[in-house]
Order: structure tokens, then C-alpha cells, then sequence
């Protein structure tokens, strides 16, 4: 029987499906192209926070309900994203570069790595190199997805951190609508449908249960710039600052 919140009626308050269905996934979980690039840090091997996602990962897994309602992400794609870069499907004003919105993917790609190769030697000269110490803030509001929000382990590091996203902002060129909000975080999975009524209550549940698992501090590596054909893997083109690539 499927529960209230699986059902796939749109009301004046919300679309049919989460923000992620049909653009990233489709309706029952089949990858989408989505095509852009990015900057992140991966979760490093060996990271104290591993053990934790890959329990909050097999727990949403193998819930009999919740299972039903998301995509999964592959574990190796695990990452924090530092500046998003562009996505080929977005070029409403704000989310390119200005000169560049009719500029193909590739064309942009190739101005972002020259700009960033420049970068990544300044970054140890602005006090900005890594690591970079976080911690977790708690699990975040899930109406997208499920993830961790995190967050510099100190004020310090917090500021460290939003610095830092200037100074890629500026080096590529734009600063999007939600530069000054948003909200550092780590995704472990995309919603499939809107979760309601006892689903929430429920995930609320998994959440209060998970969260002494992710409650943690921890250190990220230097700065990724990558690409992706869609959102279950990043393949880097190099890291900032690496005179070796």
C-alpha cells in the first residue's frame, strides 16, 4: 500500500514532485543528465565522519517506506560543494558568468580552469588553504533531499570558509542569487516525492536516532574543480593550488 506522502498530486503550494524530479531524476529514480561544473571537497578516506553517512546512507536504504521515496547518491560522490560553478540547463541572469550565458559548457569549463589554475597559489597567501575544519550543524530541512548541514568548526573558520567562497565568486566571475545564504551541506540522497503526515514523523525519527553518528567535527582537503554529467559523480579536474596538475 502506498502511504499518503507517495502520492503524486501537485496543490497551489507545490509541484508534483520535489525540486530534484524529472530534472536531476526522473519520477522513479533513473539518473538525468544535468551537466555543469562545480568546486567541492570530497569526503576524504579515512574521514571520522565515513562511518556515520554510511550508516545514515543503509539505514534510509533499507527503511521499509522511506527507501521507497528516494534516489540515493553513490557513496563515492560524497562532497561538500564550496562555489557551485554553472549548469548547462540554468542560464537564467545571475547563474552565468555575464558574456558567457551563451557561451557552451565546455567554452566555460575551459575559462573557469584558467582562472582557478591562477587561484590556487594566491589561496595559501589570503590565508585561505586548506584544511578546512567543519562541523556539523544537524541533518537539513530534507524538502530537497537528505543531507547534513555543516559549517566552520569555529567563527573563525566559518568566516574562513565564506571568504573563500568570495574569492571564487570573484575569480569566475558571478556571485548567484543565493551566494550570501547558502547553506554548506554534504548529500546523501534526493527526494523522489514530497515527504508528509506519518512519513515526516517518521524521518524525523531515523533523524533524532542518526544524528549521535554525524555529530562531529571534521577536515576537509584542498578545493576540487570538477564536472559532472549528473549529480552521482564528480570527476575532478584538478585540485586548487597543485602546481603538479
Amino acid at each position: 500500500m502506498m502511504s499518503p506522502s507517495m502520492t503524486t498530486v501537485a496543490t497551489a503550494s507545490r509541484p508534483t514532485y520535489p525540486v530534484g524530479v524529472p530534472i536531476k531524476f526522473s519520477a522513479d529514480g533513473a539518473v538525468q543528465r544535468y551537466p555543469g561544473n562545480t568546486t567541492v571537497c570530497h569526503i576524504p578516506a579515512g574521514s571520522p565522519l565515513l562511518p556515520g553517512l554510511h550508516r545514515v546512507h543503509d539505514t534510509l536504504g533499507s527503511h521499509p517506506t522511506l527507501s521507497r521515496m528516494i534516489r540515493l547518491v553513490p557513496q563515492e560522490s560524497w562532497h561538500m560543494t564550496v562555489l557551485d560553478g554553472v549548469r548547462e540547463t540554468e542560464c537564467e541572469p545571475g547563474m552565468w558568468p555575464q558574456g558567457l550565458e551563451k557561451e557552451p559548457l565546455e567554452a566555460c569549463t575551459k575559462e573557469f580552469s584558467r582562472s582557478l589554475r591562477q587561484l590556487g597559489p594566491e589561496l595559501e597567501k589570503e590565508g585561505l588553504a586548506p584544511p578546512y575544519r567543519m562541523r556539523v550543524r544537524g541533518f537539513d530541512p530534507a524538502v530537497v533531499g537528505v543531507g547534513l548541514e555543516v559549517e566552520g568548526a569555529t567563527s573563525e573558520e566559518q568566516q574562513r570558509m565564506r571568504k573563500l567562497r568570495d574569492r571564487l565568486a570573484d575569480t569566475l566571475g558571478f556571485r548567484a542569487p543565493n551566494h550570501l545564504t547558502y547553506q554548506f551541506h554534504v548529500t546523501i540522497a534526493y527526494w523522489l516525492r514530497h515527504v508528509d503526515g506519518e512519513d515526516r514523523t517518521e524521518l524525523n525519527k531515523v533523524f533524532t536516532d542518526l544524528l549521535p553518528a554525524v555529530d562531529m567535527e571534521f577536515e576537509l582537503g584542498a578545493v576540487e574543480f570538477c564536472t559532472f554529467e549528473n549529480m552521482c559523480a564528480y570527476p575532478r579536474l584538478f585540485y586548487l593550488g597543485d602546481a603538479r596538475e
